[in-house]
């Protein structure tokens, strides 16, 4: 097709219509100048079909359509006290930004398949016209090519978009990718396996529980001690433990500063006593089986 042929009819009536709105006394007297010029250049946007990723696709490499990664890890992850809980996130995430990739991919295909479907029956009209003598029959097909030109534009603006939406998707896979890597090791090198994690990971919960009630109503509610109660005597005797050791921190010192359960992690988190033993508490005593250990490093490797 020529190139002269992608401006259409239909696109020419749009453009007259915007050029129109431009120059209108009223609108263009009540507004600034800079703003005027931009309605103006707004017509030239439709007149040569551009789509947002044509005119900012550096801004949108930098700045996504879809959340940060830093919302992930800092919002989505960090309330994950393990770095298991954390891969395990990073992993239905990444399940997501996969389906989303696909889904794109799929989008991709159906456009282009659609904007050269589109070409071929042009074309073909085209070709009719050249050969009808008939003014009436000339002037319609020459509406339905019209038409049809003005359809064309559209799928190739949603092709377009189409090719943004897959390289947005591409880049948060590898992004999550790149994460779930560096949780990987952060879990080998833990030496524990998810069930045995899931332990430390309960004692961080229910402290970080307690502290945020002390600190927001002055006690711990009973939903949260009826909680604790249900966990095997060692972890719960550690979450105890940890809520009087932030009791007594708050009293002491008034602490106006950062949460208690970060500054004093270290002091806060179960320790291991012995192999998949966390607190005195065996997990297989609680599972009835042996914990997986695919990715952790067991003992006798350390």
């Amino acid at each position: 097709m020529e190139e002269q042929k992608q401006t259409t009819e239909l696109t020419n009536i749009t453009k007259n219509i915007f050029n129109m709105l431009a120059k209108d006394e009223q609108l263009v007297s009540s507004l600034p100048a800079e703003l005027n010029q931009k309605l103006v250049e707004v017509t030239d946007i439709i007149s040569q079909n551009k789509t947002l990723p044509q005119l900012y696709g550096n801004i949108l490499t930098e700045i996504p359509v879809s959340q940060s990664l830093f919302q992930d890890v800092c919002v989505q992850y960090e309330i994950h006290f393990t770095p298991h809980r954390k891969l395990r996130q990073a992993m239905l995430e990444l399940d997501g930004r996969l389906r989303a990739l696909y889904a794109a991919k799929d989008g991709h295909v159906e456009a282009y398949y659609k904007v050269e479907q589109t070409r071929l029956k042009l074309e073909e009209l085209e070709n009719e016209l050249a050969s009808v003598t008939d003014n009436f029959e000339r002037r319609r097909l020459e509406l339905r090519i019209g038409k049809l030109r003005y359809e064309l534009e559209k799928k190739q603006r949603d092709l377009e978009n189409a090719i943004h939406l897959v390289k947005d998707a591409m880049l948060k896979v590898a992004m999550h990718q790149t994460l779930i890597d560096r949780l990987k090791k952060e879990v080998e090198e833990s030496g524990l396996s998810f069930e045995e994690a899931e332990m430390v990971y309960f004692v961080m919960y229910f402290t970080k529980d307690a502290e945020v009630q002390l600190r927001t109503m002055g006690r711990v509610d009973t939903g949260t001690f009826g909680a604790i109660a249900q966990l095997p005597e060692g972890i719960r005797k550690k979450v105890l433990w940890n809520i009087e050791f932030i009791r007594k921190k708050l009293q002491e010192e008034n602490y106006n500063g950062d949460y208690l359960h970060i500054v004093y992690r270290d002091i806060l988190l179960p320790k291991k006593t012995g192999e998949n033993e966390i607190e005195g508490c065996n997990v297989k005593e609680f599972t009835g089986l042996e914990p997986i250990k695919v990715l952790a490093k067991s003992d006798e490797s350390e």
